[in-house]
């Protein structure tokens, strides 16, 4: 798969039972993209995708950051 944050290859890692992507790149790391942000993220330039996982690494801390709705409307 491609990275939804920079484009680059990455692993689809998203079980069958969640609602959005989880991700696996060697640039970005990994992360999770909420169903209903997936599409909002697309939307958005590359600097601004860039900030919105920054933004989900900052408010997840020790988990794995999320992408959601609140990180892409931030943009």
């Amino acid at each position: 798969m491609q990275c939804p944050v920079c484009a680059r290859e990455a692993q689809n890692l998203t079980p069958h039972t969640l609602d959005g992507v989880v991700v696996g790149c060697e640039t970005c790391g990994a992360y999770r993209v909420a169903g209903g942000a997936y599409h909002g993220l697309m939307q958005l330039d590359l600097h601004a995708r860039v900030a919105a996982l920054e933004t989900a690494k900052v408010a997840a801390r020790y988990g794995w950051p999320l992408i959601d709705g609140s990180c892409v409307r931030a943009r």
